[in-house]
C-alpha cells in the first residue's frame, strides 16, 4: 500500500523480528555486552529482564549469532513447565535421549554429557526466554543444574530472560538460593529520545535501501513520548502513521499526522474520547450499536437529522422484533475429566494470590439473557452498556493479533470483564500482567489461572475470563470471552470490534491458558480443609444449613457432618466430589446462595 508510495521496497516497521533490522540501541548494546561477557567469563547464572516489546527477542537472537564455534545451546522458549518436563526439554535439545528415563537418570545423563563436552573445550548454554512464566518446581531444577560443576569452572552456564516480573520472583525470600548465585543481571530499559529517533530512521534506511526522513523531527519526539520508548509501540504507531500518510497523500509525517494515528490506535483498542458537547452523540452511539442496526447507520453516515428520524424507526422496529436467546448446551466430558485439561497454580506476582482449584469443574447450563426493552422518553437516563458491535464474518483472528499490541489488548480485554462484574473499568492506554494483577486486586478480586483448559472448562466454571493468545510474533496477546456457545466464543479486547470465533479458529492461537478474576466475598481461606476450624467453617455449615445440606448447630469444626454436607453439595453440583472447598467449589457456592451476585457469560442460538 505505502511502500511504493514512500519509495520503500518493503514495510519498515513490521512486529516480526527481522534480523536485517537490528539495531542496537545503547540499552540493547549494554545489555548484549553484559551476556557476552558474563558467557566468556564462565559465570554460571546470568538474568536479563525487560517489560513486553523492549527488544528482549531482538537481544536474544543477536546473542546467538555471537556465541563462539563450538557452543552448545539449549533453548527454552516455552518454559512454563514442570521441573521434570523442563529437564525433559534441556535433555532432548542437547540431543540425549528421553525414554523410560526418570529425573535421576536424566540428571545423570545430562552431567556426563557436560562433562565429555568440557573435556573436548566445548562450552554449553541453556537460555530459558519468558523465564517469567516458570513454576517453582522448574526454578529449582535449574538452580539444581547450576550445581555441575568441577572444582574451577561450572559445567553449564544458564541465562534466564524474561518480564519484570522475574525480578520480582527473584527477590521472594524462597528463591534467594537461585538469586544469590545470578552474578550478571541486567535490567533492559525503553529507548531515550535520541535512540528512539535513530531507531526509526535506521529501519527506513533498511527498507528504503538508502536513507529516507519521512518523519520529521517533531513527529519522531511525539512518538517517542506516545510510545513511551517501547519499540514495539514504534512499530505500530510509525507503521500506522505511514498508512495514514499515504491516505492524506502527505510526503512527510509531521506532529498533526501522529498525534491523529495515536488517536485512531487508542479509540480501536478501546478507549471513547469524550467531550461535554458530544455526550448525547456518545450515548445514542452506544444505543444504535447496541441495536445491531446496519453499519451505513452506526458509523454515522447519514446527516444528523436523517439519522435522528431513523433511530426513531429503528428504535420502534426493534422494540417490536427484538428476539430473546436460547440456552447454552451441557458438556458432555465428567468433571473429573475437566480437571485433567485445566490444572491452576501459584502465581509469583504480589496480589492477588493465584488459587490452585483443589475441586472439580461442572457441566452447568448457561442461562440466556433477560429480554430488557425500554421506553424511548427513558433514554437519557438510561445507563447502556458498552457496544456489542462485531467484527464483520470471516474476519482473520490472527490478523487482528499481529496487529494489536499485547499491552493495549490487556487493558481493554481487563475493563470487558470489569464491565460484565458491573465495576467501573480501569480505562488505561496500555497495562502490563502486574498491572492488571494490581488492578483486579484494588477491587477484590481473585485470580484463577488455568493451564490446558477447553471451551467445556470455561462453559463449567460460567464466568467471564481472559484467555492468553499467541501472535505470529509469539508474544502473547488478552482477549476477554463474554460469550459461549456449543462450538464458539466471543472474544473482545483484540480491537474495536468483538470477534467470534469457532473453537478451531480459536485452537489456533490459544494452548488453553487462560486467567479467571472471581469475587471470594467472604474473604475465605484458599482452600478450607477437614480439621479446619473457626469462623470460616462456621460460615460455611451456615450455608450448607441454608441449602439444606446440613442438621445441627454450627460448631465451627470442621467435622464428619460437615464433610458429608460439602461432599453433597459437590455431588449436586456435579463437582469433583472430595469433601475440600476449593475455588470453584466457593465459586459454585456463591452462586448457588442467594444474595451474591456473579456475572454468567452470555449464550447466543447460533443456529
Amino acid at each position: 500500500m505505502y511502500t511504493q508510495f514512500y519509495g520503500l521496497r518493503e514495510k519498515p516497521f513490521s512486529l516480526s523480528p527481522d534480523p536485517r533490522y537490528l539495531f542496537l540501541a545503547d540499552p540493547h548494546r549494554e545489555a548484549l555486552a553484559h551476556l557476552l561477557y558474563g558467557i566468556e567469563q564462565g559465570e554460571g547464572f546470568i538474568c536479563v529482564t525487560g517489560e513486553v516489546g523492549t527488544g528482549k527477542t531482538t537481544l536474544c537472537r543477536t546473542l546467538l549469532g555471537r556465541l563462539e564455534a563450538g557452543t552448545e545451546v539449549a533453548f527454552i522458549f516455552n518454559p512454563q513447565l514442570s521441573g521434570l518436563e523442563l529437564l525433559q526439554a534441556i535433555n532432548a535439545e542437547l540431543g540425549l535421549p528421553l525414554e523410560g528415563l526418570d529425573r535421576r537418570q536424566l540428571h545423570e545423563q545430562l552431567n556426563r554429557f557436560l562433562l565429555a563436552k568440557r573435556r573436548d573445550g566445548r562450552r554449553v548454554l541453556l537460555i530459558v526466554d519468558e523465564a517469567q512464566v516458570m513454576e517453582r518446581d522448574a526454578l529449582e531444577q535449574v538452580r539444581l543444574l547450576s550445581n555441575l560443576e568441577t572444582n574451577t569452572a561450572k559445567l553449564i552456564q544458564i541465562v534466564l530472560i524474561g518480564q519484570p516480573e522475574l525480578d520480582t520472583m527473584l527477590e521472594s525470600p524462597d528463591l534467594r538460593q537461585l538469586r544469590q548465585r545470578i552474578s550478571v543481571r541486567w535490567r533492559l530499559t525503553p529507548l531515550s529520545a535520541t535512540d528512539a529517533r535513530d531507531y526509526v530512521r535506521h529501519r527506513l534506511r533498511i527498507a528504503a535501501g538508502a536513507p529516507r526522513e519521512l518523519f520529521t523531527d517533531l513527529a519522531l519526539r511525539e512518538i517517542h513520548r506516545r510510545s513511551g520508548g517501547i519499540p514495539r509501540l514504534i512499530n505500530l504507531l510509525c507503521d500506522r502513521a505511514l498508512l495514514a500518510g499515504f491516505a492524506a497523500e502527505a510526503k512527510a509525517i509531521g506532529l498533526g499526522l501522529v498525534t491523529q494515528t495515536d488517536r485512531e490506535v487508542r479509540a480501536s483498542a478501546g478507549s471513547k474520547p469524550r467531550g461535554t458537547s458530544g455526550r448525547l452523540l456518545d450515548r445514542l452511539g452506544k444505543l444504535l450499536r447496541r441495536l445491531r442496526l446496519p453499519t451505513w447507520i452506526r458509523d454515522g453516515a447519514l446527516p444528523v437529522a436523517a439519522g435522528a428520524g431513523l433511530l426513531t424507526i429503528a428504535i420502534g422496529g426493534w422494540m417490536a422484533f427484538s428476539p430473546a436467546g436460547s440456552g447454552g448446551s451441557k458438556p458432555e466430558e465428567s468433571a473429573a475429566q475437566l480437571l485433567e485439561s485445566a490444572s491452576a497454580s501459584v502465581q509469583p506476582f504480589p496480589a492477588p494470590t493465584f488459587d490452585a482449584p483443589a475441586d472439580g469443574l461442572p457441566p452447568v447450563g448457561l442461562a440466556p439473557p433477560p429480554d430488557e426493552r425500554v421506553p424511548f422518553d427513558e433514554l437519557d437516563e438510561l445507563d447502556l452498556p458498552e457496544p456489542e458491535s462485531l467484527a464483520p464474518p470471516g474476519q482473520d483472528l490472527g490478523l487482528a493479533l499481529g496487529r494489536s499490541s499485547p499491552a493495549v489488548t490487556m487493558a481493554t480485554s481487563l475493563d470487558a470483564l470489569l464491565e460484565m462484574w458491573e465495576e467501573v473499568p480501569v480505562a488505561a492506554d496500555l497495562l502490563s500482567l502486574p498491572g492488571l494483577v494490581g488492578a483486579l486486586d484494588d477491587q477484590g478480586f481473585s485470580l484463577l489461572k488455568l493451564r490446558e483448559a477447553r471451551l467445556e472448562t470455561l462453559r463449567a466454571l460460567d464466568l467471564p475470563a481472559l484467555l492468553v493468545l499467541e501472535a505470529l510474533d509469539s508474544a502473547p496477546r488478552y482477549a476477554a470471552v463474554t460469550a459461549l456457545w456449543e462450538d464458539g466464543l466471543r472474544l473482545e479486547g483484540i480491537g474495536p470490534l468483538a470477534f467470534e470465533v469457532t473453537e478451531e479458529q480459536l485452537l489456533s492461537h490459544w494452548s488453553g491458558e487462560a486467567f479467571v478474576p472471581w469475587r471470594d466475598f467472604e474473604s475465605l481461606p484458599s482452600v478450607i480443609r477437614p480439621g479446619a476450624q473457626g469462623d470460616s467453617v462456621r460460615w460455611l455449615q451456615q450455608a450448607l444449613t441454608r441449602l439444606g445440606l446440613l442438621r445441627g448447630t454450627t460448631t465451627g469444626r470442621y467435622d464428619a457432618a460437615t464433610i458429608a454436607g460439602v461432599r453433597a453439595l459437590q455431588k449436586r453440583l456435579e463437582l469433583g466430589v472430595d469433601g475440600t472447598v476449593g475455588p470453584v467449589t466457593k465459586i459454585k457456592l456463591y452462586r448457588a446462595l442467594p444474595g451474591y451476585v456473579l456475572p454468567a457469560l452470555a449464550t447466543e442460538d447460533r443456529s
